[in-house]
C-alpha cells in the first residue's frame, strides 16, 4: 500500500509519461451505400472538445446524415465515417488532444520567444510553420 507522498510521486511520473506522442488512428467504418435506404453503419466518434470534455461516444451514419449518442438514430447533416471499437475511437481521441495540446503548447513557445526578444532587444525573427496556422 503507498501512502500519499509515494501516490503523489506515481502520479507525476505518469503525468509526465503522458507527454508522449501516439499516432492518429484512422476510421475504420466506411460510409454506407447511399442505393439502399436503410443502410447504417454503427461505431463509435471521438469528440475533441477543446476542454476536458471530450470523450467517444457511441454514433451511427447513414449516406446522408449522422447521430452521436446512439447507433439506432441519425440527427446531423452529413455523412461521417467512424471507429469499429471504442479502443479505436479512444486512440483516435487521444491523438487530437495531443495535436491541440501540441498547437497550444507552441503559442506559448513563441510567446516566449517574442518576450525574449523584446528583453534582449534582438533581431532575431522566430519563424512559424504552415502546420502551426497561427
Amino acid at each position: 500500500m503507498m501512502n500519499k507522498k509515494e501516490k503523489a510521486a506515481l502520479e507525476a511520473a505518469l503525468t509526465d509519461a503522458a507527454l508522449r506522442s501516439t499516432y492518429d488512428v484512422e476510421a475504420d467504418v466506411g460510409i454506407p451505400d447511399c442505393s439502399v435506404r436503410a443502410n447504417m453503419s454503427i461505431g463509435y466518434a471521438p469528440i475533441a472538445a477543446c476542454s476536458d470534455m471530450s470523450r467517444v461516444e457511441e454514433a451511427c451514419s447513414s449516406s446522408v446524415s449522422h447521430g452521436i449518442g446512439s447507433q439506432k438514430e441519425t440527427r446531423s447533416q452529413q455523412p461521417m465515417r467512424l471507429w469499429s471499437t471504442r479502443l479505436r475511437a479512444l486512440q483516435a481521441l487521444r491523438w487530437r488532444v495531443e495535436r491541440d495540446c501540441a498547437k497550444r503548447l507552441r503559442r506559448v513557445d513563441r510567446a516566449i520567444e517574442t518576450a525574449k526578444q523584446a528583453a534582449n532587444g534582438s533581431d532575431y525573427v522566430v519563424q512559424t510553420t504552415q502546420e502551426d496556422g497561427q
